[in-house]
């Protein structure tokens, strides 16, 4: 079969279904939890989405130029940070106790009996579960696809020298929030996966999350290169270096996920 026909057969499943919303499915009780204080969420990332934009390194370069440009994505910007916030708060709640919770009412088992192998169970579980914020997904589209062109071009603008590490920017841009909320991801259910507490398997989940957002963000970069009296890259590095960290930590993610089906096959 092909990589497409695997994807439609995949979306016909009845756990695909179920963890969508169809067939009756119902979110777990922690994310169903969290969905009713959504308004919440809501108002907390968007403080946060603020405080993020706050922090962009073009703050920090000292330049004229880039403070002009600063203040033309400051709009796109906060609700890029916010969503990606949202993003990162709401997956792992749908992710982490899944399997935990079958486990834990004893259907796991009887779920392995179906024609699907564990690799494709696990995944989809996890693109049902994702599925549920489709509204999410088609927001971060569009924001994060015209932040990286406002990126893009101002840089290119402003120096046609450097159109290259302009495109490479806004390519960044337009990457890093979905590489977080898929590390998010991954790490929920290979939290899942490995623990029968769910309750454990969020803690887990967020703590990895959350630990990752902090030492791996634009500002502590910007300040970084700040210390080191390198100004002048201060933009690319706040941006591309993120994006790398976070393309390794899901690689190494995904394979400790493989691994742990392997063992479990």
């Amino acid at each position: 079969m092909t990589p497409f026909s695997q994807w439609q057969a995949l979306k016909q499943h009845p756990v695909y279904v179920r963890e969508k919303g169809g067939l009756g499915g119902k979110p777990n009780p922690y994310y169903d939890l969290l969905r009713r204080y959504s308004p919440l969420a809501i108002m907390g990332v968007i403080v946060l989405g603020i405080c993020g934009a706050s922090s962009n390194p073009a703050l920090y370069a000292g330049d004229e130029d880039l403070m002009i440009v600063w203040c033309l994505m400051c709009l796109p910007g906060m609700a890029l940070s916010a969503l990606t916030l949202f993003g990162m708060l709401m997956v792992p709640a749908l992710i982490a106790p899944s399997i935990s919770l079958e486990r834990t009412q004893g259907t796991w088992d009887i779920l392995r009996m179906t024609p699907l192998s564990q690799r494709q169970l696990v995944l989809a579980k996890m693109l049902g579960a994702l599925a549920r914020l489709r509204l999410l997904w088609w927001m971060l589209f569009v924001v994060s696809l015209f932040q990286g062109m406002i990126m893009a071009c101002s840089m290119t603008l402003a120096s046609p020298a450097y159109a290259l590490w302009g495109w490479l920017l806004g390519l960044g841009t337009v990457v890093r929030p979905w590489l977080e909320i898929i590390f998010a991801a991954l790490v929920g259910m290979w939290s899942s996966l490995g623990l029968r507490s769910a309750m454990m398997a969020l803690v887990i989940s967020y703590t990895a999350v959350l630990l990752l957002k902090l030492l791996n963000n634009s500002a502590v970069w910007a300040l970084i290169f700040n210390a080191l009296h390198r100004t002048d890259m201060i933009l690319l590095t706040s941006t591309l270096l993120p994006t790398a960290v976070y393309t390794l930590a899901i690689l190494i993610t995904a394979a400790a996920l493989f691994v742990k089906l392997e063992d479990r096959v």
